[in-house]
């Protein structure tokens, strides 16, 4: 009786560690170098700008990604790995942004991005065009 006992015992002090494997192996995971930026893109008045280019770049190693916001304005960028990083959005109509993001931790850097209206630029071309190049004298045989 005490063998079945301590076999009971040995088979589930086998099995905890079993659990403990499997668990650590997700937490190990989540501590790796990479994390996630994400944010919501605003007019001035507070709503939402759908369509916008949003870009991440670090110059030094050539690192660079791209997305447009979502429907709700909002954009993710994830499995970026531990940097400083330029972030850039652009949108019709409005001012482009730019902002340093620091992404140092698993935990997600959120950026509240509020763009500016633009201001509107007319090129009109001009020539100079005198009567006497339009209509040449006559002249006379």
């Amino acid at each position: 009786m005490r063998r079945n006992v301590e076999e009971i015992e040995h088979l589930q002090r086998i099995c905890l560690g079993f659990a403990l494997l499997l668990t650590a192996a997700p937490a190990k995971a989540q501590m790796g170098n990479s994390g996630s930026i994400e944010g919501v893109v605003k007019d001035p008045s507070g709503g939402v700008i759908a369509g916008a280019t949003v870009e991440i770049s670090y110059a030094v190693s050539g690192f660079h990604r791209e997305t447009t916001t979502g429907s709700d304005g909002s954009f993710k960028f994830t499995n970026v790995p531990f940097n400083s990083y330029h972030l850039a959005v652009t949108a019709g109509g409005f001012e482009n942004y730019t902002h340093d993001v620091d992404v140092r931790s698993a935990v997600p850097t959120t950026v509240q991005v509020s763009l500016k209206i633009g201001t509107a630029v007319q090129t009109v071309n001009v020539e100079a065009r005198t009567w006497w190049k339009m209509n040449p004298p006559f002249t006379r045989t």
